[in-house]
This record gives structure tokens, C-alpha cells and sequence, in this order.
């Protein structure tokens, strides 16, 4: 499971690279939120420098949660599917959100004790 920061400039260290695939000009990130279902998309260019970095058995992908209308909106789990070219499924993985609260709700959240597997429900005051 990788954990990301909420708000932040994350890196993440995956093990795909262009290596074997020298025609993917661009990775699709795609983050769906298990429990709303709410999917956000990033697309990283592997051009650009500031976004990704690869050696041979690796790559480092920047992920700026910090831009408005980039963060993603709830805390929790996600389900995170990379595609090379938009198109072919490189990797998956569950994701963790972590950080501050969400600004500007009024809500009572209920969590689970047990950490590794909470679910979190939102109650609308």
C-alpha cells in the first residue's frame, strides 16, 4: 500500500519504468476513492523532468497535491491504476490519504479502531 500526503508534493518510487517500453510518452494516473467511488485522473509526461525520473529498475513520479482542484477531495483508501499511453495497465495498488481534515464541511465522522482497515463514514450535519 502507498501512503500519500494530503495537500503535499508526493513522490512515489514504482517499479515500472520505460525501459521495456520506450513508446510511452505519458503515464495515466487513475485514483478512485473506495468508498464515494469519486475518481480523479493525473497524466505525467515522461518528458518532463519535474513530473518523472526512471533509472533501470525504477521510476520516481511527482504527484503535486498542492495545486487547487488537484488535491484529491476525501481521505481514505483509494484505488490507484497507472496506464501507459492512457491505454495499457502498467500498474495497480491500493493508496492511502492521509493529512488534514477536509475545510469548509460540517460532518461527524466515524472511523473504525483498526487502522489497517478502517472505513470512514461521513454524516452531512
Amino acid at each position: 500500500m502507498l501512503i500519500l500526503q494530503k495537500g503535499q508534493q508526493n513522490e512515489l518510487v514504482l517499479n515500472i519504468n520505460n525501459n521495456s517500453r520506450k513508446d510511452f510518452s505519458g503515464y495515466t494516473l487513475t485514483f478512485v476513492h473506495i468508498l464515494s467511488q469519486e475518481e480523479k485522473t493525473y497524466l505525467i509526461d515522461t518528458s518532463n523532468n519535474s513530473e518523472y525520473g526512471e533509472n533501470d529498475r525504477y521510476c520516481e513520479i511527482v504527484l503535486n497535491l498542492q495545486n487547487p482542484g488537484q488535491d484529491l477531495n476525501y481521505e481514505g483508501q483509494y484505488q490507484l491504476e497507472i496506464f501507459g499511453n492512457g491505454i495499457d495497465k502498467v500498474f495497480t495498488s491500493m493508496v492511502r490519504l492521509i493529512g488534514t481534515t477536509e475545510k469548509g464541511n460540517d460532518y461527524i465522522s466515524y472511523a473504525s479502531p483498526d487502522e489497517d482497515n478502517s472505513n470512514y463514514i461521513y454524516i452531512q450535519d
